[in-house]
């Protein structure tokens, strides 16, 4: 696995993204929710007329323990950032072949709330 992001325009960009896809769905250990293949969701690709580069996005629900499982399978780091006033966007993100991927979920401060009272 690399950290360098290479831009492929047009089709080749979403068959390289296809085939990503397929390799870290194999690789997770637990089933995404759903998988998506976009460019909106990820930076522009330096040197390039701020083209951004087609990526995966694997929408894991319920979540948080499922982005962990993925992430230490994928060799990945977790991070948490806040979305809005009180819920958590938690994923964990790398590069394949040159194509971004992201896994990822979002938990309500009530979902929280009611898994710390459990």
């Amino acid at each position: 696995m690399t950290d360098q992001i290479t831009f492929r325009p047009g089709l080749e960009g979403l068959m390289a993204a296809l085939s990503v896809a397929e390799q870290v769905t194999a690789k997770s250990p637990v089933t995404p929710h759903g998988v998506a293949i976009s460019k909106d969701h990820f930076d522009h690709v330096p040197g390039t007329d701020f083209e951004r580069p087609m990526g995966v996005l694997l929408h894991f629900y319920p979540g948080v323990e499922q982005v962990r499982e993925f992430a230490e399978a994928l060799g990945v780091e977790v991070a948490e950032r806040p979305h809005g006033d009180e819920d958590t966007y938690t994923y964990a993100e790398g590069v394949l072949n040159g194509v971004p991927f992201r896994a990822w979920t979002l938990v309500a401060a009530d979902e929280i709330a009611s898994a710390v009272a459990a």
